[in-house]
């Protein structure tokens, strides 16, 4: 039988052209690329074989008939694997992971298998094909080739179906087109015998698999041309899955942004090429990846290769960099993660890679840090705390303590300040020096101060404003930077006091000099606003910083608290305590009431009476107490009679 080849051929032609560019542009070899590189080549190869096959058989008389058997085999073979693989690559891109894989797998697996194993069966049973007299014959089995290929459709409609939602509209277009153009050419092939059409939908799908699915510029980065960030992602994974050992490099350009401001977008963005292909000629290909911003990574094999990067790495970046006649010298810091010792998955790299760059940033110098495995601990202790306060803001669990005040000319405890504490059934109790800068930091801080001062209100509409003889004046409750960037800080505050029916002149909030700063307009404007209503704002941790009067004169603070570093540095320093003296000299002269904080010995007591200030707040007064203990400590404090309002 004469067949007619020429749809084969210009399908042949095509996949050629796509393979050609595919091996010839850098493809990063991820899971997907892989998947659709075999598919590719499968179809190239049954297309060739279609071809030559059907030469053969054509040419009956000429050529042998072991080697036309042996053609017409690998063409069965190379189809049945072709719909095989183009369900492997669609399960790639629907994203399915685990047991879901697995179990995915199987359904495609199971075909598969009957069919390689009736097809090896053929060439004694005549299953899909068997040769007479020289001449090409279906066997009995052949609706079953038929049947497979329409099975491997369906299945790939359902995978798009049952993961539509992670699933592109491109991907579900293409699949649909390919199916029906697939079918078309079946229903055609099968009525109209002589026309060679196999290929056809192979080479519609590769097409547009190619075009839109497998673009070679996902994963390049267009300003440096090496990998990004969904590349470096795709290989670290990679790696993870094939159990391998060795180390990811991170180089910070330091203050980049501030380079970036003075030399322009389009110097910066060729200072950054630079600094890609340098990498990239000294680690090579698939091993480099600017992760936007100014961050690179680097992937090591060996520890060899770890040193040898490390050590050219300092010393290229001892030297200049000269972009359009500017000489510019960058400042790096290295975090040095091993996999997968110091982690398992991508995320824990990424969160431990943020956690050893702001460590790296503490000290302001270039330098290398290395995780070991204090630092692996740490690490995750962070991030257990970090869980931690997410659990207590959902279950709104966070604790408030209350801290006496002292009154010197009273003699008494009159106010006192709200301290949040967390404890957590794994952790115990979590320092708020290590969970408050990480809510400061995730934003968590307004949640927290949210709950801290709805406690604290609901503190005094149960257990103070009804029992007036305890002498508490006022509560001292603390808002952090974020709370005060907020635009509707008074919107947020007052509906809580009228929640509880507080008296604004209750509640005073204290505010750091480095909150004041920050934000000075709209600080005073959140002052004024809450003032008119009655509330008190007091500076916290005065001199921790760079206070000095004029954050005083600007702003209208109604107490200041002189931190406790202070106190104790004028036991020990002259010059400290001429500094404290004058201070105090100066806040006193401006009228406005003095708070040492810190006062945990009879001495500094003495001192702070002497000085003149109003009130004393310390562990010689009182420990920051659950509001029971604190309630009884005030009563015995103050000497408030027992019949208190028991509740």
């Amino acid at each position: 039988m004469q067949y007619n080849y020429d749809f084969e051929i210009a399908s042949l032609l095509i996949m050629t052209i796509i393979l050609l560019h595919f091996v010839c542009i850098r493809q990063f070899p991820g899971e997907k690329t892989k998947a659709f590189g075999m598919f590719l080549v499968t179809c190239t190869a049954e297309c060739a074989a279609n071809i030559i096959s059907s030469i053969g058989l054509a040419n009956a008389a000429l050529v042998p008939q072991f080697a036309n058997e042996l053609l017409a085999f690998a063409f069965f073979a190379l189809e049945g694997l072709a719909s095989y693989l183009l369900f492997c690559y669609f399960m790639v891109v629907c994203r399915y992971e685990g047991r879901k894989r697995k179990l995915v797998r199987v359904f495609g697996a199971v075909p598969f298998a009957f069919f390689c194993i009736m097809l090896a069966l053929t060439p004694f049973l005549g299953f899909f094909y068997y040769f007479k007299d020289g001449a090409y014959h279906q066997g009995f089995g052949a609706g079953f080739g038929y049947a497979y290929i329409a099975y491997f459709f369906l299945l790939n409609i359902i995978l798009i179906v049952r993961r539509r939602s992670v699933v592109n509209l491109r991907t579900k277009w293409i699949v649909s087109i390919y199916t029906a153009v697939a079918i078309a050419m079946i229903v055609i092939q099968y009525h109209v015998r002589g026309v060679l059409l196999t290929s056809v939908g192979n080479t519609v799908v590769l097409l547009m698999l190619y075009l839109e699915l497998q673009n070679p510029s996902e994963h390049l980065d267009s300003v440096t041309g090496i990998g990004n960030e969904s590349a470096f992602e795709m290989q670290l994974k990679k790696r993870l899955a094939g159990k391998a050992e060795g180390t990811v490099m991170t180089i910070h350009l330091r203050k980049f942004h501030y380079i970036h401001t003075v030399v322009g977008l389009d110097n910066s963005n060729e200072l950054l090429r630079q600094v890609g292909a340098y990498l990239y000629r000294l680690c090579g290909k698939f091993h480099v990846f600017y992760m936007a911003g100014d961050l690179f990574a680097v992937f090591a094999d060996t520890a060899e290769d770890r040193e040898r990067i490390e050590a050219a790495v300092w010393k290229r970046f001892d030297e200049e960099w000269v972009v359009q006649e500017n000489r510019i010298l960058l400042n790096i810091e290295m975090v040095i993660q091993h996999y997968p010792a110091d982690f398992d998955t991508a995320a824990e790299f990424f969160g431990m890679r943020q956690f050893l760059l702001e460590e790296a940033a503490k000290s302001g110098l270039a330098e290398s840090i290395e995780t070991d495995e204090d630092l692996v601990e740490q690490y995750h202790r962070r991030r257990k705390i970090e869980l931690a306060v997410a659990a207590a803001i959902r279950d709104k669990s966070f604790e408030v303590y209350y801290q006496p005040v002292y009154s010197l000319r009273e003699k008494r405890i009159v106010s006192l300040e709200a301290l949040v504490r967390l404890h957590d059934e794994e952790l115990g109790y979590i320092s708020p020096e290590e969970f408050i800068p990480l809510a400061e930091r995730d934003g968590n801080i307004i949640h927290i101060g949210a709950q801290v001062l709805e406690e604290c209100c609901r503190f005094l509409s149960r257990h103070v404003l009804s029992n007036l003889s305890l002498g508490i004046r006022t509560v001292h409750v603390n808002i952090s930077m974020a709370q005060c960037l907020q635009q509707n800080l008074t919107e947020t505050i007052a509906p809580v006091l009228e929640k509880y029916h507080i008296p604004p002149s209750m509640l005073t909030l204290e505010i750091t000099e480095r909150t004041a700063i920050t934000t000075p307009e709209r600080m005073l404007r959140h002052m004024k606003e809450l003032g008119k209503m009655g509330v008190s704002f007091a500076m916290d941790d005065y001199g921790s910083g760079n206070a000095n009067c004029s954050y005083l004169i600007r702003f209208p603070f109604q107490e200041i608290k002189i931190d406790k570093a202070i106190v104790w540095a004028a036991f020990e320093d002259e010059k400290a305590r001429i500094v404290l003296e004058n201070e105090i000299k100066t806040i006193q002269r401006l009228g406005i009431p003095l708070v040492i904080e810190g006062v945990e010995r009879r001495e500094q007591s003495e001192m702070a009476e002497k000085l003149g200030v109003d009130y004393i707040q310390g562990y010689y007064y009182g420990r920051p107490l659950p509001e029971q203990e604190c309630l009884r400590y005030i009563r015995s404090f103050n000497s408030v009679p027992e019949n208190y309002a028991r509740q």
